[in-house]
């Protein structure tokens, strides 16, 4: 179609007005919707400083995650702040976690906080590290997540059987209980001090992700080192032999871990 075109040329004379007539051809361009911007996945950056995708389905379920355990820290947030004192007083004293146990009320306050802790690490651990684990593995995140909190959960029901049993053959079963509990606000520390650092993931994108794991099985290790040395103290201190000690350490504590260790090992 013809498109005119005018130009004015004004002197102090005169106007002049110039008309251009032109061809122009217009071609009907296609509008893509609004959500053709993006696919169904988020690019992010990795930790190996490579672009990677993350699925919208993934994404969805770390909002989730994170949203579920504030939920549950805000009602239960009462207790978690009565037990943390506790908890950071036990770090230097055997007999704080024999005094926490003879309230009724902070002893309950400390297994609502241990079992919260206990859902910390499916938790944060998924969020932090689940794409490098998907990258390698091929496991989404959700089934990381089951796997986790399958673990956590067997490993608690095997040690509450273990120290039921021990308990019941030497008949003494308030020193295993004791020693249940003390496992309780160990791993409340490993959830306290695990949390820097598992947050340095968000707010320190650029950490690599070698000192980041390095760092926290670090942390963990010193707190369970930690754990122990206060169960070497509990069976000492109610007359139980080092040899008895010896027996307790390789099957009930030392044992799942090398059982683990070995079920990662030929997975890969």
């Amino acid at each position: 179609m013809q498109i005119r075109d005018t130009i004015t040329i004004t002197d102090s004379l005169s106007s002049r007005f110039i008309v251009f007539e032109r061809e122009q051809v217009f071609t009907a361009r296609k509008v893509l919707p609004v959500d053709s911007l993006w696919n169904t996945t988020v690019i992010s950056q990795s930790h190996m400083g490579k672009i990677r995708e993350i699925s919208t389905g993934e994404s969805y379920l770390e909002s989730s995650l994170i949203l579920l355990f504030i939920i549950i820290t805000l009602f239960f947030f009462r207790e978690i702040l009565n037990t943390i004192p506790s908890i950071f007083k036990s770090l230097l004293s055997h007999k704080e976690h024999v005094r926490l146990e003879e309230k009724l009320s902070a002893s309950t306050q400390r297994n609502i906080t241990a079992l919260i802790a206990a859902l910390f690490f499916p938790i944060f651990l998924t969020i932090t590290i689940g794409d490098t684990v998907s990258a390698y593995s091929g496991i989404p995140g959700w089934l990381q997540f089951v796997f986790g909190l399958g673990l956590v959960i067997a490993y608690w029901v095997f040690k509450s059987l273990v120290l039921k049993f021990l308990g019941w053959i030497t008949k003494n079963k308030h020193i295993f209980n004791l020693i249940g509990k003390i496992g309780y606000n160990h791993l409340i520390m490993a959830a306290l001090f695990s949390t820097p650092i598992l947050l340095s993931r968000f707010f320190i994108p650029e950490l690599e992700f070698s000192l980041f794991y390095k760092l926290l099985i670090y942390c963990i290790v010193l707190i369970y080192a930690l754990y122990l040395i206060r169960v070497y103290q509990t069976i000492i201190i109610n007359r139980f032999s080092h040899i008895f000690y010896i027996v307790y350490l390789c099957s009930v504590e030392l044992l799942p871990i090398a059982l683990f260790a070995n079920f990662l090992l030929s997975y890969q």
